[in-house]
Order: structure tokens, then sequence, then C-alpha cells
């Protein structure tokens, strides 16, 4: 037993080393503009996520002048989240380039060694064009106040302008600017009329990339990547995109500047409306004499069908499996067509869609899943699957056919002798041969027994209902006293006098057990005090002798209680400003307001 468990530790902790391995896989990466001016200055650094024992930069920089470099840093972090500690570590070097030229430059992949392994870079290729010169870019709007279409723009890129109908194409959204922008308002992208579309980008965070448009260097953005696919033939119309760009603009006076203006400038934020133009794409329509298992695909597949078992007993569930895979519109294909012989029932189809969404279109597999039930006993002899698409590089149409299937059906596993089977449709109940062909009618008693009775409209049932009629009669007069007394606020306050009253005492008895003299006699004079104001339902500035007698008259108290009351409240009044007499005089009125209280509640 215990050779057992180590072997479950170790393997337990070899998964868990393996699985950190593949977590955390070595890899060198570079970073790099990829269009760069004549003249200016750029970093090439390469990163890589653990500690290498060697670098070894790239054989050449391909014309490009080394300023400086490689300069190395290092970077750790820890973070704990809900209990889940992750590190990370890289080093960096960077390197210092200039482009002196104009033209295109491929920089060699580099490689670091970690632990004996070597792993490289890709190699790069940079593009050095014509330099605007300081005047162009002195001149620009973003100091005037203005923007101009020039510095800022939208574009709608297509793959394909002329396609055929069901065929996929993509189309890109990029933003360029060459302006600061803070931010974006009523962005409205295009509904894409005539054709199915779906997002295959979507970017969360908006990532700037210098590209190169017509000489000029822009910080391209993509915004948005859709999947399209053309539901019907002619010129259709791509609407143009529309958005608020916020643009951060200085501003500044034309008088002459020095090196410490830039930190004396101020800056505003001009909204500057751009939009794309529209685009249109030719779809033609699909040529005619379609072959009749033609299901809508456009683009190059391959067919499959299977079953899941080839021998079943009757009435035992099985499934037929087609699948189409290849790359078009592959998630529009409709479901192919089968036939099933008869005496085999077919169930609705369950459609499996792997497909990924790319540039050429969906691409990948989809799976249709027939369930089957076999009603009796036999060999049946399935059909292969026919599928027509439409191929776009042979511009014709193309039938596939898959092999025919043979299905072994045994005997009912549920103890008949032969199998009853059932025309397609007619009954989807599992059905089980009886084993006598005739039944004979019984002739002798049935011993028949009387069934449950029904609880609806029965004896009880009437009763139940209503002893639950008087319930609520009953329920409705109780709650109805009760919240017309909580409703009398006087009341209330009367009923909770005496136990306020004996709450404020229990404080002036740990007092008198302390005994703190002064302090008990005014504890003993707040308590009567708050028991007569809640009692009478007076406030404490009406508390005065007079009105306190008066009040104690209105409500019909006795008179020795009466007198009583007030006799004590002089006395705690007195015994506030006067020493300790001693002899017990605390215990004593103390009793005394307690055998008050409670006569008065009586």
């Amino acid at each position: 037993m215990d050779s057992i468990r180590f072997k479950k530790v170790i393997l337990a902790l070899a998964t868990l080393f393996f699985g950190a391995a593949l977590y955390a896989q070595t890899s060198l990466t570079v970073d790099v503009p990829r269009v760069v001016e004549s003249g200016e200055s750029f970093r090439l650094v390469y990163t890589v996520n653990a500690e290498p024992s060697s670098f070894n930069p790239p054989t050449t920089f391909a014309g490009l002048d080394l300023l400086a470099g490689p300069s190395q840093s290092r970077m750790s972090s820890t973070q704990i989240i809900n209990g889940k500690r992750t590190e990370s570590f890289q080093i960096s070097y960077t390197y210092i380039l200039q482009a002196s030229s104009e033209g295109k430059y491929t920089i060699p992949s580099a490689s670091v060694i970690v632990d004996g392994k070597t792993y490289s870079s890709q190699s790069v290729v940079v593009e050095v064009v014509k330099s605007e010169g300081k005047s162009a870019k002195s001149d620009s709007g973003t100091t005037t106040g203005t923007v101009s279409s020039d510095d800022l723009f939208i574009r709608v890129f297509v793959n394909k302008n002329r396609v055929v109908k069901g065929e996929p194409l993509t189309a890109t959204i990029k933003l360029y600017t060459r302006v600061s922008i803070s931010g974006f308002e009523d962005v409205r992208f295009p509904s894409f009329n005539g054709f199915w579309s779906q997002e295959t980008e979507t970017p969360q965070n908006i990532e700037f990339v210098r590209e190169n448009i017509d000489g000029k260097i822009y910080n391209a953005a993509l915004l948005r990547r859709y999947l399209l696919v053309p539901q019907q033939s002619g010129s259709l119309t791509i609407d143009p995109v529309e958005m608020i760009c916020q643009v951060q603009i200085r501003s500044s006076t034309a008088t002459s500047r020095s090196i410490f203006d830039d930190f004396f400038d101020s800056y505003q934020t001009l909204r500057k409306r751009v939009s794309s133009t529209a685009l249109r794409v030719t779809v033609d329509a699909l040529p005619p004499g379609a072959p009749e298992s033609f299901l809508g695909g456009v683009g190059e597949f391959s067919l499959k069908s299977s079953l899941s078992r080839d021998s079943v007993n009757a009435n035992e569930a099985l499934s037929l499996l087609v699948t189409v895979t290849g790359t078009g519109n592959i998630n529009l294909i409709e479901t192919p067509k089968v036939e099933i012989p008869n005496g085999i029932e077919v169930y609705d189809t369950k459609i499996s869609d792997n497909s990924s969404r790319g540039s050429g279109g969906a691409s990948g597999s989809k799976q249709y899943e027939f369930p089957l039930i076999p009603r009796g006993p036999g060999v049946y002899t399935i059909p292969g699957v026919e599928f027509s698409y439409f191929d776009i590089a042979k511009r014709r149409y193309v039938t596939l056919r898959s092999q025919d299937m043979v299905l072994r059906v045994g005997r009912d596993s549920g103890g008949g002798a032969t199998g009853t089977s059932l025309s397609l449709g007619v009954n989807r109940q599992v059905v089980r041969s009886i084993s006598d062909d005739i039944r004979y009618i019984h002739t002798k008693s049935a011993k028949l027994r009387k069934g449950n009775q029904f609880f609806f409209a029965s004896l009880s049932y009437f009763i139940s209902l209503i002893a639950l009629v008087l319930l609520f009669f009953v329920m409705e007069r109780v709650l109805s006293k009760r919240i017309e007394r909580n409703r009398d606020v006087a009341g209330v306050k009367n009923r909770r006098a005496n136990k306020v009253a004996r709450t404020r005492l229990r404080n002036a008895e740990s007092l008198l057990k302390q005994g703190l003299y002064t302090g008990f006699y005014e504890e003993l004079h707040r308590a009567v005090l708050g028991y007569i104001s809640d009692k009478l339902n007076l406030s404490f500035v009406d508390l005065s002798r007079d009105k306190i007698k008066s009040a104690l008259d209105l409500k019909r108290v006795r008179p020795e209680h009466s007198e009583e009351l007030l006799s004590l409240l002089e006395q705690c009044e007195y015994a506030r400003y006067a020493p300790d007499p001693g002899g017990g005089e605390m215990e004593s009125n103390y009793t005394r307001a307690m055998n008050l209280i409670s006569r008065m509640e009586l």
C-alpha cells in the first residue's frame, strides 16, 4: 500500500512540474518599429523570459547604423491574486539604431542559450522612408487648432473586390493618425447589408503601430476585422465607418520658443469627426445547373460519413456521423440529406461546428449526427451521403459521395423472439415483440381492485377548503386587532414604561452596589422621570410638580400613589446635593421606587 501511495505522489509531482514547464515556456521576442524615417533613431529590443547563459546578437544590422548597445535590463514581478502567486522575470537587450538611407532592411535573428538549449528570435524587416523634415512637422495641425484629413482618417479594406455568392471575404477597419488621440465618441460601424457578417477580431485595447502610407509614417490601429459572406448577388455596398476622435492639440504663441516652453504649453481637446469612404463589392451569381445535393457550400471541402457502431441489437440506438471538412463558408452549409432504409427510425440532427474564422473564411470541420434506432433484426445497407459544393479555384460544382455503410442488427436484447418493424415515422417509442403471436381472451376472474380515489372533489377536499376559509377569517381578525393596537402610540409607550423603568433601575442598582451615593440618586431620579414621561405621555420639558400632579389625577391614579411618587422625586432631588447620611437610606429608596412602579402598573 505504501509503495502504491508513493507512486501516486511521484506521478502528481511529475504532472505538476510538467505543467509548470509548459506554462512558462522560454521564448526570445524582438520589438522594433516596422517603419522609420531616414535619419531617425529607433530602438531594437530583444526580450527573454528566463536567465540566459549567453546572448548572441544578430550577425549584421544590414545597412543600419549602430549608435549604442546592447544595454541590458532586468525586470521581475510577483503577484498574489486570491491566494494564487504568479511570478514573472525577463531580461532585455536594447540597441539604438539609425537609418541613413531609404529602403527595406532585414535584421537577422538573435539567439540565447538557456539551460543548454538555444532559442532564436524571428528576423524582422525595417522600412525606411524619406524624411519630411522639421518644417513639415511643425506645420501639422497640432499647433494651429485644426486637424486636417491628411493627419487623421479611417480606411476599410477588403481582401477581395469581386466574389461569387457565398464566397467569404474579410473586411478590416483601421484608423490612421499623425496626431495625439485621447479618446473616441459616437462610433458607428457598418451594418453590412446583404452580407452574413461576424467579428473575427475585436481588440480590447487599441494599440498603434507604425505603417507607411504613400511615403508618410502613420500610427495605425486595428479597430475591427469581419468575416463577410455575401447572401445575394449584384453590387453590394459597405457603409462608411464614422466616429468622433478627441484630439489633443497644443495652444502656443507665435513668439520665439526655447527648450523650456514645452513645460508651459497648454493643451486643449478638439473633437474631429472622421469617416471612411463607402466600398462596393461585386458579387456574381453562382452558375446554373447546381446539383440537388448542393447545400450552399462555397470553398473547398471533403466529406466523410461513418456509423458509431456497425453491429447493434434491435431497439438499440446508434449514430450516423457525417463530417464536412475544409475552408469556405462551412458554417453556413445546410444539413446533408441521408437515405435511411425502412425499419430504421431517424431522429433530429445534432450539429457540431468545429470551425474557426480567418482571412480566407471559416476553416475546420462541421459534423452532423443523425441518431438512429433499428426496429427489427437484419442486415441494412445505408447508402453513402452525397454532398456538392462550388469550388472557387476550379469555378465549377464538385460532387462528393461517401461509401455505403452496412449495419448488422440482432434480435432485441429484451427477450423477444422476433422483431416488429414499423414504417418510418409512425412511432418513436421503444417497441419490443410479444412472445406469442396471439393472445387468447382471459375467462377467469380479473381480480380487479379499487384504485386510489382522487383528492380533488372528495369529502376531505371540501373539509380542508372550509377549514382554510375559517382560518383566514380568524387570522384576519387577530391581525387586525394587533395592527390597531400597534397604532396606539401612547398605549405602546404605556406598556413599555414598566420595562424601561426597571431597566433604568437596574443601572441604579449597579451604582447602589458600588456605594456611589450621588450617582445612584441621579440615576434613580432619571429612571422615575423617564417612567412618568412614558406613562403620562409628557415630554421632559413639561415634567413640573404641578403638571405631574394634574396628569396623575386625569389618569385617576390613586392619591396615595401620587403622593408617594412626588415624595420620592423630592427625596431624589434633595439627596443629589446632600451628603450620604448612611444607615441604608439608598437601599430603602431603591426598594421604594421598585414597589411604587409595580403598584402603579397594576
